[in-house]
């Protein structure tokens, strides 16, 4: 009986490793989200972002150990090498979303106006995609809003509004209301004119 039970325990380890890889590899992500859920802080999982391709790396060779020595035959281990891609792949997923790349039914205003007016902020203190996302959040909810998207990479937001509704310093108010760490500049404002639909 003692073997069987170190073997039942070795079969699960190669599977909890790969799904704790994979968290690892997105912790900037996932974990970032539930708290923006729960409008919780930055939990500061950014300082894991350097480390992610040598999560990425040992997520892959555990999913292969694991499909080597179970086979997709094993229902685990479908749902190991599924919950492990999603975990992996998230932060892109997210950064596409904050973007407007990846559209939410929560973003699906329908304002048809002629005119819109720009404006292109430059934002200091993004650590990650999850405070891309606390930020994006932040800027659709306000009305009249027409698209938001957040670049984490280069520190930076388009937003689109309806024409003479906000100025420069109600952009960047919006931003600081979220966390008073980020400090934001409207460093361009542009008025597009769009033909309605």
């Amino acid at each position: 009986m003692q073997p069987k039970t170190s073997l039942s325990s070795d079969n699960k380890s190669s599977y909890i490793w790969a799904i704790i890889t994979g968290l690892l590899s997105s912790s900037c992500c996932i974990i970032q989200l539930i708290l923006n859920l729960f409008s919780i802080g930055c939990a500061g999982f950014s300082v894991l972002t350097p480390y992610r391709p040598f999560f990425l790396s040992f997520t892959a060779i555990l999913i292969i150990y694991t499909i080597t020595k179970y086979g997709f035959n094993s229902k685990r281990t479908l749902i190991t090498l599924l919950i492990s891609i999603l975990l992996t792949a998230s932060p892109e997923l997210v950064s596409l979303h904050n973007q407007g790349k990846i559209i939410s039914s929560t973003n699906s205003k329908q304002i048809f106006v002629r005119e819109i007016e720009t404006f292109v902020v430059q934002i200091n203190g993004i650590s990650c995609e999850g405070c891309a996302n606390r930020i994006k959040a932040q800027i659709d909810s306000k009305p009249f809003v027409i698209n938001s998207k957040v670049y984490f990479k280069n520190q930076s937001a388009i937003v689109s509004v309806k024409l003479g509704t906000y100025k420069s310093n109600d952009i960047e108010t919006w931003v600081k209301m979220v966390d008073f760490k980020y400090g934001a500049k409207v460093i361009q404002q542009y008025i597009e004119t769009i033909e309605e639909e």
